[in-house]
């Protein structure tokens, strides 16, 4: 079948990656032994990831009128995605993100928001004429969180799947908010910060208890735990050398999200996604290294 159209609405950045003996400490001061500047941003990465899959994908977004604003619109078009609903900001930088890196693939993330925190009417309105005959809303939490509470409410209005990313992590989220989302996808460390709970079945059913529908946890190399109405899964990682974890659970996002549009179930989607997270993790970071749907078939 011809998968419908994944909208994206979040985050487009440039990132600074700082290749660092270890993560730093506080207080530390240290020398990189590498330095790189490729686009990124999580609703950015997730659209890269989600097109080239071979899914029509289409961000919605801000940057500025600066280098870094052309260079953003420019690397998600020439990976397919559609970038007609990013704005350009007068005044305005463009996201930054400056990412060390340890040997090992593990990174720390500080986020300059710029653009970004510009979003509002005019994006909402963009998602508004794009909603028909798509298929799922990527949203993440790098944008104002009034406009992606507003976006998971048309979405969800219009019968498009909602998938949330709550990444900044946030010790909560509006009840609406989660009420509105079908799939949340946190991390470890964010399905604890969400619900307070350590053990993570625990931290998972308060989330479902707050109205999310399905409950996905990204473990990093131990897979994904999928809890909803029917139950727990687990979804085993494939035993991997890691090159750069940049990124990856933006990867499976879109990927997640790509596998929905062709019509697949959530536990094959989640499945399907888990694959191309772990292929993604070894190679070097950047768009011209993501999976594409001629190597997954």
């Amino acid at each position: 079948m011809t998968p419908r159209a994944v909208l994206v609405l979040g985050s487009l950045n440039l990132d600074i990656l700082l290749r660092v003996p270890h993560l730093p400490l506080a207080g530390e001061t240290m020398h990189s032994t590498g330095l790189e500047r490729m686009p990124g941003g999580k609703g950015a990465n997730q659209a890269a990831a989600c097109a080239a899959l071979g899914v029509p994908t289409r961000m919605i977004g801000a940057v500025g009128t600066d280098d870094a604003g052309t260079l953003l619109q420019g690397a998600l078009r020439d990976r397919g995605v559609d970038v007609s609903a990013v704005r350009r900001v007068p005044n305005v930088a463009s996201g930054q993100a400056y990412i060390h890196i340890a040997p090992d693939g593990e990174n720390t993330i500080t986020l300059h928001g710029g653009a970004n925190q510009q979003l509002g009417s005019p994006e909402l309105a963009a998602l508004d004429a794009a909603l028909p005959g798509a298929s799922a809303l990527l949203l993440q939490l790098e944008v104002p969180l009034a406009v992606t509470i507003e976006a998971s409410r048309r979405a969800r209005a219009a019968g498009v799947t909602v998938i949330l990313d709550p990444a900044p992590a946030t010790p909560e989220l509006p009840r609406e908010l989660l009420e509105a989302v079908d799939i949340l996808t946190p991390n470890e460390h964010e399905a604890r910060t969400l619900s307070g709970q350590d053990d993570l079945q625990a931290a998972a059913r308060v989330l479902l208890n707050r109205g999310v529908r399905h409950v996905i946890v990204k473990r990093g190399a131990r897979g994904a735990l999928l809890l909803d109405e029917d139950g727990e899964q687990d979804f085993a990682a494939p035993t991997v050398q890691a090159v750069s974890t940049v990124a990856a659970g933006d990867t499976w996002g879109g990927a997640l999200a790509a596998a929905l549009a062709r019509g697949q179930s959530v536990p094959d989607a989640v499945a399907f996604a888990v694959r191309v997270a772990s292929l993604r993790v070894t190679r070097p970071a950047g768009y011209g290294h993501l999976p594409t749907g001629a190597e997954l078939g």
